[in-house]
C-alpha cells in the first residue's frame, strides 16, 4: 500500500511574491505607470476625464479611479491594456523599456502613399471649408488638435473609424476623398 505524501500549498504571499518577480507582472505594471502618467498628463492639461474614457474605450469611472487611486488594478486583462496603450499611443516599446529588440512594425500600421494623398485631400478640403486642426477637434471629440495634425500631416496612419469622423467634421463625404485621392496616389512622379 502506498502512502500518499501531502503536498502543503504555498502561502498566498510567497505565491504574490513570485508573481512579483514574473516578466508579465512587470510588463502589466510598466503598462499601467505609463497609462497613468498619460492620463494625468492629459487631465493636466484640461482633459476631461469622460474625453479620456471615450479616447480610450472605458467607462468615466475607470478613469476616475485612475486619476485618484493612481493605478490600473490588477485584474485588467492583457487585451485591455494593450488597447488602452494603442490608444493614448504609447508605443510598446516604452513598455518593454527598448526599441531594439521589438519587431518592426507590420506593413499595414505603416504610412502609405494612399495615407499621405488621403491626407493631403483632407488638409485641401479643410482649408477650402475655412476648418483647421482646432475646427475639426472640436467636433472629433475622440481625437486631440496633436492627432489630428498627425493623422492630417500623415505622420500616423489613419483609422478608418478617425478618418470618416474627419471627413464628416469637415463636411465632405469620404468617398469624394477617397476619390480625389486615389487620383493623386496614382500619378506617376
Amino acid at each position: 500500500m502506498k502512502q500518499q505524501i501531502k503536498k502543503e500549498k504555498p502561502h498566498w504571499r510567497s505565491r504574490q511574491a513570485y508573481a512579483q518577480t514574473m516578466d508579465s507582472y512587470r510588463i502589466m505594471n510598466t503598462a499601467s505607470e505609463l497609462i497613468i502618467a498619460d492620463v494625468s498628463r492629459r487631465t493636466a492639461e484640461g482633459q476631461s476625464q469622460s474625453e479620456i474614457s471615450r479616447l480610450v474605450g472605458c467607462e468615466r469611472s475607470t478613469v476616475h479611479r485612475w486619476v485618484t487611486e493612481g493605478f490600473v488594478r490588477e485584474n485588467t486583462s492583457f487585451r485591455d491594456m494593450v488597447r488602452y496603450l494603442d490608444r493614448l499611443r504609447i508605443p510598446l516599446s516604452a513598455v518593454f523599456g527598448t526599441k531594439d529588440e521589438l519587431p518592426p512594425p507590420s506593413p499595414d500600421r505603416s504610412v502609405t502613399e494612399l495615407d499621405k494623398a488621403v491626407s493631403a485631400t483632407l488638409v485641401a478640403v479643410a482649408k477650402a471649408v475655412g476648418k483647421d486642426s482646432e475646427g475639426i477637434a472640436r467636433e472629433v471629440e475622440s481625437l486631440t488638435v496633436p492627432d489630428i495634425d498627425a493623422l492630417l500631416k500623415a505622420r500616423d496612419p489613419m483609422r478608418t473609424s478617425d478618418f470618416y469622423r474627419i471627413c464628416k467634421a469637415i463636411g465632405v463625404s469620404p468617398e469624394v476623398i477617397l476619390s480625389r485621392a486615389l487620383g493623386i496616389s496614382e500619378q506617376p512622379e
